[in-house]
């Protein structure tokens, strides 16, 4: 089971990762001066979008299709992405979710907007809010279920915070 959780933790590692280097970053033309048609991952926007590389340099983050982009970068991806889902699960077997469930809302340097639920202290209750997609402090659930099973309390009803 330890050896389970340890896996699945590091494929996440690698996964939180990738998304930095190939999502996050804005699309690079590069230094050399062909004009080919390719996709970037606007963290901004949260969609795919053309651009013209020139053949060399840039970045990870410039894609053949469109379809490769969103394969890769799209919300509902990042949203599946192993640390979001592992990680509470990981803290709580390991008997970390108090201090987890005890940080802040955040989220993050991303521009996602991704629904995701958070364990606020000052109300005793999991509420939602709007992840970035990069960067989590832990605090940070796929469900509503998950939040309440890590750092206990009730669900907030109301308006969503952003």
């Amino acid at each position: 089971m330890k050896a389970h959780l340890l896996f699945a933790f590091i494929a996440a590692a690698f996964a939180a990762t990738d998304f930095e280097k190939q999502c996050a970053p804005k699309a690079e033309v590069g230094f050399c001066k062909a004009k080919l048609p390719r996709w970037w991952f606007n963290a901004d926007s949260g969609k795919c979008e053309q651009f013209y590389y020139g053949g060399c340099g840039g970045n990870a983050n410039k894609y053949l299709t469109k379809e490769k982009c969103e394969k890769t970068c799209s919300p509902q991806t990042v949203k599946q992405a192993p640390l979001m889902a592992f990680s509470n699960k990981i803290a709580k077997i390991s008997g970390f979710g108090g201090g987890v469930c005890s940080k802040p809302r955040y989220t993050g340097p991303c521009k996602a907007r991704i629904p995701r639920f958070y364990y606020d202290t000052s109300s005793k209750s999991c509420r939602q809010f709007y992840y970035g997609g990069c960067h989590s402090n832990g605090n940070n659930f796929v469900t509503l279920q998950d939040c309440e099973r890590a750092c206990g309390g009730r669900a907030h009803v109301g308006p969503r915070p952003r």
